[in-house]
């Protein structure tokens, strides 16, 4: 007995020893899944609060569109009125200038048939005798003195036509007169209308400016809450994956090289873009592939899953750990089909397609680490 004990002390403090780092490493696990659970709804609820700002942000945005759209139809408008209200004005000018030469004839031929007027009331008879004495005859006389009268008659009548006119041009200023100040009251109303819409559009511009504002600093929030989740659940992984823990799982051998996780088209790549959420331009970290709900999404190599849940803005989220500090990660999964600790082989379906998390619609987010630093996917496929 003392033999045996003698020939596997170091054995027994060895396991003595791993005994006690248990209970460390198991208060460490709990202490750190605590914190993730804590960071995590710290994370739902900025994502709440930016939720809201970008319903808020469309909502602007919209008013907005319209805004602009009744701005810029104003503006039209107030052109229309405005080219209405110089022709009516034109309009009015020449009207005035007509009636001034039209009140000149008018005066002209007063004049003369007044004159003329009075030459027959003061001569009189004489008159008619001068024109007589003139005359050959009788009947020269009668046709002369027809003459007069008709001179007379054609005066008047030219001076009751000058009248007409000089009528009916009054009446067309009359018109438009009030055409021009009915114009000139409907140009200053819709210019105030203009005024009103650009001081709107104006407030809104400002409004959705200090939204976008808001959102970049809850994007922040999140980014960095995330970020400390990441590290947080690294530490945890890194606790699960110590080779002195029992129950340690050893991570099979590659296959050799990864395979397409699904089959399906590429609809973003790797590398500098416009967050197609958040707006902000920053580096995409993996492959999308766009494919419809629920198709089965496969490990690209043997590995060992070291997480199967939600992971922040990655939703429903695979991580398969493939030895030699290479990872692959599977996010915005509908289902999971494996538990943290499980061995996978390449080929095996870990989880299908969704929309969890950060996604604008069903695709398969694919990422690969090597030592936690995101590489370009295709370099490996």
């Amino acid at each position: 007995m003392n033999t045996f004990l003698h020939r596997h002390k170091a054995v027994l403090s060895t396991l003595l020893l791993l005994l006690l780092a248990v209970p460390t490493l198991s208060q460490d696990s709990a202490s750190l899944r605590s914190q993730i659970r804590k960071n995590r709804k710290s994370i739902a609820a900025v994502k709440e609060k930016l939720k809201e700002a970008n319903r808020r942000e469309d909502e602007i945005a919209k008013k907005l569109r319209v805004t602009k759209r009744r701005k810029d139809e104003a503006e039209v408008s107030l052109a229309k009125t405005e080219s209405q209200l110089d022709e009516a004005q034109e309009k009015l000018r020449k009207l005035k200038m007509r009636i001034r030469q039209t009140s000149i004839r008018l005066l002209r031929a007063q004049r003369a048939l007044e004159s003329r007027l009075r030459e027959i009331y003061v001569e009189g008879e004489v008159s008619y005798l001068a024109v007589l004495l003139q005359s050959d005859d009788f009947t020269d006389f009668l046709n002369q003195a027809d003459y007069i009268k008709l001179i007379v008659k054609s005066d008047s009548q030219l001076i009751n036509s000058v009248n007409k006119n000089k009528s009916d041009l009054d009446v067309q200023r009359k018109s438009a007169r009030e055409t021009v100040i009915e114009l000139t009251k409907l140009t200053t109303q819709k210019r105030e209308t203009v005024d009103r819409l650009a001081r709107l559009k104006a407030a809104q511009e400002d409004l959705f400016h200090r939204l976008k504002v808001h959102q970049k600093k809850l994007s922040n929030r999140i980014d960095a809450l995330e970020e400390i989740s990441a590290k947080k659940e690294a530490q945890l992984r890194a606790y699960i994956q110590r080779s002195s823990v029992p129950g340690y799982v050893p991570i099979p051998r590659s296959a050799g090289k990864y395979i397409y996780p699904v089959n399906g088209p590429i609809t973003s790549y790797y590398g500098y873009r416009v967050h197609p959420i958040r707006g902000t331009t920053r580096l995409h970290t993996g492959l999308d592939f766009g494919v419809g709900y629920g198709v089965p999404i496969l490990a690209a190599d043997n590995g060992v899953v070291i997480h199967s849940g939600w992971y922040g803005g990655y939703g429903n989220t695979v991580i398969v750990d493939h030895g030699g500090g290479y990872t692959t990660l599977y996010a915005h999964a509908s289902s999971l089909h494996v538990r943290s600790g499980e061995t996978v082989r390449q080929g095996q379906m870990v989880s299908k397609v969704g929309s969890t998390g950060m996604s604008t619609g069903p695709h398969l987010h694919f990422e690969v680490r090597y030592h936690g630093n995101p590489i370009n996917p295709l370099s490996c496929l």
